[in-house]
Formats: C-alpha cells, structure tokens, sequence
C-alpha cells in the first residue's frame, strides 16, 4: 500500500486565510468529485518562516492503483493553488501496511 498525502495551507499570501466554508466548497467541488474516498485531518505547517494552519489529505491505495491517484492528487493541489494563490502544495507518498479490520 501507498499513502498518498497532501498538505494544504490555509494562509492566503496578502488576503487573509481560507476559512472553513471556503475550504467546505472547495472540498465539495474539487475534492468529492473526483475522489472515491479520503481523509482530511487539521495540521499547524510552515512556509516561508510562517505557521499557518494546514488541511491535510490523504489515501491509502494498492500499488496498482498509484499512477491513477496520483495524477488525482496533482489536479486537486493545482485546483487549490489556484483558488487561493497558494505558492506550493505539497504531495507525499509513503509505503504503509493496512489491514481492513
């Protein structure tokens, strides 16, 4: 299995920071439309020499499945970039163990 995560700030350069109901429509038109399943957890992240809050995606998908996501997870961050003129968004992968108990 692979995690695939993303790590999307909150602070908008020069414009404040993305609230909950700006992240809410953006979880519902970007997000749930193109993704099956997910988690999203709160975070506290760095840019630039700033704490900012963060939203923090990811998923856990079989190796086979891995291209197709994240092609996914490079479309959403390019989507949040874009909405809230972000300089960066980071994507992760990590080799994990999971067991559907």
């Amino acid at each position: 299995m692979i995690r695939l995560q993303m790590a999307m700030g909150r602070n908008i350069p020069d414009a404040g920071t993305v609230d909950d109901e700006m992240f809410a429509d953006f979880v519902e038109s970007d997000i749930l439309t193109v993704l099956d399943f997910g988690t999203i957890i709160d975070g506290v992240g760095f840019w630039k020499g700033q704490q900012e809050q963060t939203k923090i995606l990811f998923v856990d998908v079989e190796e086979s499945e891995f291209d197709k996501m994240y092609k996914l997870f490079v479309m959403i961050a390019a989507a949040y970039k874009t909405a809230f003129r972000q300089d960066a968004v980071m994507i992760t992968q990590i080799q994990t163990t999971m067991a559907m108990v």
